[in-house]
């Protein structure tokens, strides 16, 4: 290495912070092809670079429909490994967040699993979606132009934040054609509760403490129903402490998690009601 970098064939460079955020930018919208050939042009940040000095962290997406245990292994890979390599065993409540974003409506094949992602998730079980042969294909083209299968027009995104801590980890990643019913929010909702628990994340990481949404409103139905059945228990240590606050909802779901509306959206509704 040093007779290299005597014969200039060896020349390293430090890097910035932006420098490596673009490196990162350009990998995820580029690929690595796009990396490597600015590399070489404008010596930004390789990807082995990169690999160094950022954890990279693959999620599952959902391929047909919502499972605990996708889930359950999202939160192996994302959270508690992660936590665990850094050390960090220090425990704090937890809000599990959901809304969506923009997909391209397009299906992929996922080569490690040998199946078709991308079709909706309320309606993908109708198919059959790992790739056995040809005739796999035409009949998810077929259920695709019938309409009893869709493409996603977006994705449902679901994870948590910890309550002292920045940043999200992404539990849930499912397409969706926007025809989810309540109860199809009602097993989101408790999927993602009992994958929670039953990947051992509420002992190592912390509880669950609130579910939080936007203004849609059939998540908001399914969270009156899901997380406003319950009041609050006399012998809980919250009760002496919100119970002399007049007019506070002490209703709350299964141990006794609670649901946050965007307040924006609470405020909407509330300037269209009194006009």
């Amino acid at each position: 290495m040093l007779e290299d970098a005597l014969e200039r064939g060896y020349r390293p460079r430090g890097h910035s912070a932006e420098a490596n955020d673009l490196a990162l930018l350009i990998y995820r919208l580029g690929g690595a092809n796009l990396l490597y050939a600015l590399n070489q042009r404008l010596h930004i940040p390789s990807l082995r670079t990169l690999r160094n000095k950022t954890s990279f962290i693959k999620i599952t997406p959902t391929v047909g429909r919502i499972s605990i245990e996708t889930v359950k292994q999202n939160i192996a890979n994302i959270v508690l490994a992660p936590r665990e390599l850094a050390k960090v065993f220090v425990r704090c409540g937890v809000s599990l967040l959901i809304d969506e974003t923009a997909l391209d409506e397009a299906a992929v094949y996922l080569p490690q699993s040998n199946s078709i992602a991308g079709l909706c998730w309320p309606h993908s079980h109708i198919v059959d979606h790992v790739f056995n042969n040809y005739k796999s294909i035409l009949n998810i083209s077929d259920s695709l132009k019938l309409g009893h299968v869709h493409l996603g027009k977006e994705v449902t995104v679901a994870g948590a934040h910890l309550f002292g801590e920045d940043g999200f980890y992404t539990l849930l990643a499912a397409p969706t054609c926007k025809t989810e019913e309540v109860s199809d929010m009602e097993y989101i909702f408790s999927t993602l509760i009992d994958a929670w628990d039953a990947s051992g994340a509420t002992q190592q990481v912390g509880p669950i403490w609130s579910f939080a949404t936007d203004g849609d409103s059939t998540r908001r139905k399914a969270g009156h129903k899901q997380f406003l059945h319950q009041k609050l228990s006399y012998t809980s240590p919250l009760f002496g402490i919100l119970s002399n606050l007049p007019g506070l909802n002490l209703y709350t779901g299964n141990h006794e998690v609670t649901i946050d509306f965007d307040f924006k959206h609470v405020f909407k509704r509330k300037s269209i009601l009194s006009r």
